[in-house]
C-alpha cells in the first residue's frame, strides 16, 4: 500500500486543491492594519490556546472618534472571539469590520423587527476561527433579556494540530435595581438552557461572555445571577478570582465602581480552565481616563484565555464506501458514506473538517467526541431516522454536504489544514457509478483514490438499495480467489507466472488481482497462495 502523503500529493495536483500546513501561527496570517497608532496597547493573542473578550462599547459610536480609536484597540490586543454589547449604529459597526479584515464580523438586527435598538456583535479572528452557525435564543422571552436576545454562534478553533469546537453565546442583561427580576429571570432561563444543551443536545462546551449587569459575589437574597452562580456543577463564572479586586473593576467610575462584565463556561471546559488566566484590561491606563469615557466607553473589556492542546491526525482513516446516488429514497435522505480505521490508535473526529472541492463544506461538531477504534466503522449521513434515509443506522448527521451523482469529491481535512483523505469519482470513467448501490473499496488497505480498487455493492439493505454501512464491504461478486489474475477465464501457469511477479514487485495488480491471487484469504500474496493454485492446476 502506497503511504497516503504521498498520493495525496499525486491526486490534490490534479484536483487543484491547495494544501496549507499545520504551522501555528499560520505563515499566512491576515496583515493587520490600524487606523492609526496612537497607543501602545499590549497584545492579547499568544497563537497556543483560545482568548474570548467580551466588551460592552457603550452605545458604539460614542463621538466622531469612536470608530479610530476601537479599530486601533481591537488591532493592538488581537484576541481570538470579541463580543460587543449596546452597539446602537450598525452601519457603522459594519464598517468597523470593513477596517478589521483579520476578522468576521457578525450581529443582531433588532430594530428591523420593530425591537430594541441596542445591538449585539461578536467578531472572530479569521485565522484561528471559523463560523459554522449563528443565531438568536429565546425568541419568546424579549421581556427578560430586555429586548436583546442572546447571540449564539457556532465556533471552530484551530491553530497547527490544536483544536476546539465551542457554543458562544453574547449576552446583555437588563440594568439597574429594577432589572433585578428580569436578569434573575435571564439567568434561570440560560441555566436551563446550558443543561439542556449538555444533557439533551451533547454540547459540552458553551462560553457565554458579556454585560451581566450585576456583581456574582452577593449574597442569595442580594443576586440576580445566583441561578448561575449557585450552579457550580455544570458552569463557572471565569470572573471569580479576580471580582474582589478593585483594579480589576470592568465597570471603574468614580460614581459606581463595580464587577459587571463576565465570562462564564460549561463543565466541558472546566479542565481547560485550570492552566486558564482572566483579566479586565485597563485599556484607559493607555487612552487615558478622559478620552476613554468621552469616546469610547464606561466599561474596560475583559478577557479569557485557555491553553489547548493539539489534536493528532488519524493515522488510517479511510473513505470506505459511500452512497451518492440512492434509489429508494432521495439524495437529500439517503446519501451516506462510511469510514473505517485501518490503523492501530482510536481517534477522535471532532473538529476535522467535511467538504468537496467546491462550496460544500461541514465541521464534525461532537461534544464529548465521536471516536472511532482500530478495525470499526462510522456511518455519516444527511438525515439520522432510519425509516426515512433507507433503513442506514447512523453514527453522525451533517450538513451542507451534498455528494454528487456524477463528478464530485469527499474530503477530509484537518483543522490546520492538512487533507487527511480524499476520494474524488469521476462519472463511471474509473469509478463505479452505480444507482440504487453503493460503490465501495474492495480492500480498506488499498488506494481509495484509483477507481480500479472500488466496486459496487450487491448486498441488499432493507429497503432494496444495496450497501454494507457500518459492516465488512462483502457481497462484491467480483472476486472468487481462485487465483485466476490474467483476464482469460482460466487458472493456469500464466496466472502463477504474474503471482510471481507482483510477488517480486515487477508486477502490479489492480484490486481484483489482489482478492484473486489472495487464494488462501489471509490479506498476504505469498508462496502458500502458489502452492494452491498449483494443487488446483494438478488436480483431476
Amino acid at each position: 500500500m502506497l503511504k497516503r502523503n504521498l498520493i495525496f500529493g499525486i491526486l490534490f495536483g490534479a484536483l487543484c486543491v491547495p494544501l496549507t500546513g499545520q504551522t501555528c501561527p499560520p505563515a499566512d496570517t491576515t496583515a493587520v492594519e490600524p487606523l492609526q497608532n496612537y497607543w501602545d496597547i499590549p497584545y492579547q493573542n499568544n497563537w497556543n490556546g483560545l482568548e474570548v473578550m467580551t466588551w460592552n462599547v457603550e452605545q458604539f459610536p460614542l463621538s466622531g472618534n469612536t470608530l479610530t480609536y476601537v479599530n486601533e484597540i481591537i488591532s493592538d490586543l488581537l484576541p481570538d472571539v470579541i463580543n460587543f454589547q449596546e452597539i446602537t449604529d450598525l452601519s457603522l459597526f459594519n464598517t468597523l469590520a470593513s477596517g478589521l479584515p483579520a476578522y468576521e464580523f457578525i450581529h443582531t438586527d433588532y430594530a428591523a423587527s420593530g425591537g430594541y435598538s441596542m445591538d449585539l456583535g461578536m467578531a472572530v479572528r479569521r485565522d484561528c476561527v471559523s463560523i459554522t452557525n449563528y443565531s438568536t435564543l429565546f425568541p419568546g422571552d424579549g421581556y427578560i433579556f430586555a429586548g436583546r436576545y442572546p447571540l449564539k454562534a457556532e465556533l471552530v478553533w484551530g491553530c497547527g494540530e490544536a483544536t476546539l469546537n465551542f457554543q458562544m453565546i453574547c449576552v446583555h442583561f437588563k440594568c439597574c435595581n429594577d432589572g433585578f427580576d428580569r436578569r434573575l429571570a435571564a439567568a434561570e432561563t440560560l441555566r436551563d438552557y446550558i443543561h439542556n444543551q449538555m444533557v439533551g443536545q451533547g454540547q459540552q462546551n458553551i462560553i457565554v461572555a458579556g454585560d451581566f449587569n450585576d456583581e456574582i459575589n452577593e449574597s442569595e437574597q442580594n443576586n440576580s445571577l445566583w441561578p448561575l452562580v449557585n450552579d457550580t456543577a455544570e458552569v463557572y463564572f471565569t470572573t471569580t478570582p479576580i471580582v474582589d479586586d478593585n483594579s480589576q473593576q470592568s465597570f471603574p467610575w468614580y460614581w459606581n465602581p463595580s464587577f459587571l462584565d463576565h465570562v462564564m463556561i460549561s463543565s466541558g471546559l472546566f479542565d481547560e480552565n485550570t492552566a486558564g488566566t482572566v483579566q479586565t484590561l485597563r485599556i484607559d491606563d493607555y487612552t487615558g481616563s478622559s478620552t476613554y469615557q468621552n469616546n469610547i466607553s464606561d466599561h474596560r473589556p475583559v478577557i479569557w484565555k485557555i491553553p489547548l492542546a493539539s489534536v493528532g491526525f488519524p493515522d488510517g482513516l479511510v473513505i470506505n464506501e459511500i452512497m451518492n446516488n440512492p434509489s429508494a429514497v432521495s439524495d437529500t435522505y439517503g446519501e451516506w458514506f462510511e469510514l473505517f480505521n485501518n490503523g492501530t490508535e482510536t481517534f477522535d473526529l471532532s473538529g476535522l473538517i467535511l467538504r468537496d472541492n467546491d462550496s460544500d463544506q461541514h465541521t464534525i461538531t461532537q461534544p464529548g467526541g465521536l471516536f472511532l477504534a482500530p478495525g470499526d466503522y462510522l456511518v455519516l449521513g444527511r438525515n439520522g431516522d432510519p425509516a426515512l434515509n433507507g433503513g442506514v443506522q447512523l453514527d453522525y448527521v451533517y450538513d451542507n454536504i451534498n455528494l454528487g451523482n456524477t463528478w464530485d469529491e469527499l474530503i477530509i481535512q484537518h483543522p490546520g489544514g492538512v487533507i487527511i483523505d480524499a476520494v474524488a469519482w469521476d462519472n463511471g470513467a474509473t469509478f463505479p457509478d452505480p444507482a440504487g448501490a453503493s460503490m465501495m473499496l474492495t480492500d480498506p488497505s488499498l488506494d481509495n483514490a484509483l477507481g480500479t480498487n472500488w466496486t459496487t455493492s450487491v448486498t441488499p439493505m432493507s429497503d432494496g438499495d444495496l450497501g454494507t454501512p457500518g459492516q465488512e464491504n462483502t457481497g462484491s461478486g467480483s472476486c472468487s480467489s481462485s487465483g485466476e489474475v490474467t483476464g482469460d477465464g482460466l487458472v493456469n501457469v500464466a496466472d502463477l507466472v504474474a503471482i510471481v511477479g507482483y510477488i517480486t514487485g515487477s508486477v502490479s495488480f489492480d484490486a481484483n488481482q489482489l482478492c484473486e491471487a489472495d487464494v488462501n484469504q489471509d490479506d498476504t500474496i505469498n508462496v502458500v497462495d502458489l502452492v494452491l493454485i498449483v494443487d488446483y492446476i494438478l488436480s483431476p
